[in-house]
């Protein structure tokens, strides 16, 4: 294993020499070879379903250090992707860090287990898909979310509405089992008849609105070209920080100027544990909000940890500052959600 994969993925000593065993076990294995080579084919093609599924079969097939050597096998290959890319080896590194990252999740959620499960996640970043830019990562992608943003000509104010057929709650969340109401979206040529979505509160209005079509434009639907957000554990996560990778990712990406995110970090209901000049609030309050749909709130497993409901959040002994301020939270009623949000850039941060 070349010294480009310790410090690409960030992998100890220990670990490399670990992954140097276990490959022995595959030096004239054809199956391990083919595998390989299929692997290095679809990064080669930026193939994130292929380089996916081939990390999965040979996680079932050889365990969870596994595909941390067909990883490692296959830095070449991903190098040459990232130099025809014409991505900076800061960038690539930065990015394949996140590798780490993953090892050191999955060493915390199986009792200390070397290995690496988040094939699917890491397979974008093999295939040059996601780009870490300073404190965060983006994705480009189509926006895919079941509602369209306009903005009035002439002006910074933007409206946002749900596209029909969605099931909400009397609150305006989203409620697949019970709702309230069911969202409708007419247009004629020259009105809009739609539902609001409150983008401060990320909630869906049960009354339907009328719009001059004349009076829009619209920015955005699911079919619109997007960067997707994603916010890596343990960056720097200062205002300044944020705006740099935000300027960054303008730089980089210059046909793209909406930026879209889902995470328990957008929650409107983080302002109730979470002083108003905290990183976190003012990460949040930089978005425009929209519902989207979840099981349990993020904000659960990235607080308390993997596995755990409501029921075991509220019991269960509050070791830090934010975990018993969540818990007194949902005490006193207050209900956290995974949020969408998105943020549409002029020129440069801060604005």
């Amino acid at each position: 294993m070349s010294n480009d994969a310790v410090h690409s993925l960030g992998l100890t000593h220990r670990e490399r020499v670990e992954i140097d065993a276990f490959a022995l076990h595959f030096v004239d294995d054809h199956g391990h070879r083919n595998r390989l080579r299929e692997l290095e084919s679809a990064i080669e093609g930026q193939q994130t379903k292929t380089v996916a599924r081939v990390l999965e079969s040979g996680m079932a097939a050889h365990g969870a250090a596994y595909p941390l050597l067909l990883i490692t096998e296959s830095l070449d290959a991903v190098f040459a992707l990232y130099r025809r890319c014409g991505i900076a080896d800061d960038v690539r590194d930065a990015t394949l860090a996140d590798v780490r990252r993953w090892v050191d999740e999955h060493a915390a959620r199986f009792d200390g287990e070397f290995g690496f499960s988040q094939v699917f996640w890491i397979a974008r970043h093999l295939s040059c898909r996601i780009l870490q830019l300073g404190s965060l990562q983006f994705e480009p992608k189509r926006f895919d979310y079941p509602y369209r943003i306009y903005r009035s000509p002439g002006s910074a104010s933007l409206l946002v509405v749900a596209e029909p057929g969605l099931r909400c709650d009397a609150a305006g969340y989203l409620e697949e089992q019970s709702p309230a109401f069911v969202t409708a979206l007419e247009e004629d040529g020259a009105m809009l008849c739609a539902h609001a979505v409150d983008a401060t509160r990320g909630r869906i209005s049960p009354v339907v609105s009328s719009y001059r079509l004349d009076d829009l434009k619209l920015l955005c639907n699911r079919e619109s070209e997007i960067l997707n957000v994603h916010i890596p554990k343990g960056v720097a996560f200062t205002a300044e920080a944020v705006d740099t990778a935000f300027n960054a990712a303008l730089e980089h990406y210059l046909q793209h100027r909406i930026f879209v995110c889902t995470s328990w970090l957008l929650d409107p209901a983080l302002g109730a544990v979470l002083e108003g000049e905290s990183n976190i609030v003012r990460f949040m309050e930089r978005f425009s909000k929209f519902p989207v749909t979840f099981s349990v709130p993020q904000l659960y497993e990235r607080v308390f940890g993997f596995g755990l409901g409501e029921d075991e959040v509220r019991s269960c002994a509050g070791k830090t500052r934010l975990q018993r301020r969540v818990q007194q939270a949902l005490a006193a009623g207050v209900v956290f959600r995974t949020m969408g949000g998105f943020i549409v850039a002029r020129d440069s941060f801060p604005w």
